[in-house]
């Protein structure tokens, strides 16, 4: 099965169970975003403040519950005011805004503890204003330094450098991108376990390949995979990165199909196993390299990995050269 394959099951899937599933998306405001980023659109600094609030708030929760709100979000935030936000201190999360989102049912176990932590961040980029002129240049100039690739902004915004953001990891570095409109998709739980069942990606430690529990991803070479992964399927479809992500999403939560492990695989293949044959035959293949003992099997394993990586799905190999030793 071909990428473009893949992604005409995916419009099918949805064409046929999620009536409605491209207005959706429009609705989330990134593929809109990403286009006139496109055309040479800037944000400003309540605008930029807003997009970092939103994927913030995406976390850990339905984001329909979010959704809900959204257009009550300014007048809790003084209108996206990114100095005032600086300027509060962490007592008036827990004693105002928390209380606020309860009373909505908006709430969420980390919020509090975002919420506190984007404290920091609006502080560094109010700073970042006052000194370069834009809250928005601080993510534009780390684009220009990864050479224009927004999958490395996401990296170095979400985990350890010196652009790193406070409240933000890769996924959420990656969804405050994707409303900013860089292109890019965010590997969190869904777009893990949906690009895993569709064996794009191999991941070691998934004990629930058929319900709907993600693989553990805590490196920032599986992040990179999941976001190239995607990046793959959206370049041969010839549609937004965010467009195949927000896709998938929608295939994933619960606030659209949420379907199992077992139903994302379905749609990379044909057998119906629970999960993509290259993956399979992938776990059963790394089992035998940890207990190899000669140079025949290893020769047999080399052989089954350079059939497999043929019938790749993407360009990128399932069985990376780099990675042997390593992953596999």
């Amino acid at each position: 099965m071909t990428s473009l394959t893949l992604w005409h099951n995916i419009e099918l899937r949805l064409d046929s169970s999620l009536k409605g599933w491209r207005s959706l998306i429009d609705e989330l405001d990134q593929v809109a975003a990403v286009e006139a980023r496109s055309a040479g659109r800037e944000w400003n600094d309540m605008e930029t403040f807003r997009c970092l609030l939103l994927a913030v708030l995406s976390s850990n929760t339905d984001w329909s519950k979010v959704s809900r709100i959204q257009d009550d979000l300014g007048q809790l935030f003084s209108e996206f005011d990114l100095s005032s936000y600086a300027e509060l201190p962490a007592c008036e999360i827990r004693d105002r805004f928390l209380p606020w989102f309860v009373n909505r049912k908006a709430g969420s176990v980390t919020l509090e503890r975002s919420l506190v932590k984007l404290i920091d961040t609006a502080r560094l980029l109010t700073e970042h204003s006052r000194v370069h002129g834009t809250a928005e240049s601080y993510f534009t100039s780390l684009i220009q330094r990864v050479e224009g690739d927004p999958k490395q902004a996401a990296l170095r915004l979400g985990s350890a450098s010196e652009y790193k953001l406070p409240a933000f990891g890769v996924p959420l570095a990656a969804e405050a991108l994707k409303n900013l409109g860089f292109d890019v998709a965010k590997p969190d739980r869904h777009i893990v376990r949906a690009v895993a069942s569709f064996g794009l990606v191999p991941f070691r430690n998934w004990p629930d390949r058929t319900g709907r529990l993600a693989p553990a991803v805590s490196s920032r070479t599986s992040y990179l995979a999941v976001m190239e992964a995607v990046q793959d399927l959206a370049t041969a479809a010839d549609v937004p990165v965010v467009m195949v992500d927000n896709a998938i999403w929608l295939l994933c939560a619960r606030s659209g199909l949420y379907l199992t492990n077992l139903e994302l695989a379905e749609l990379a293949g044909e057998s119906g196993m629970p999960v993509g044959r290259a993956e399979a035959v992938g776990a059963l293949i790394r089992s035998w390299a940890d207990k190899q003992d000669g140079g025949e099997q290893r020769a047999t394993i080399d052989a089954i990995v350079e059939g497999l990586d043929r019938e790749r799905l993407s360009a990128r190999k399932l069985f990376p050269e780099d990675a042997k030793g390593r992953s596999w």
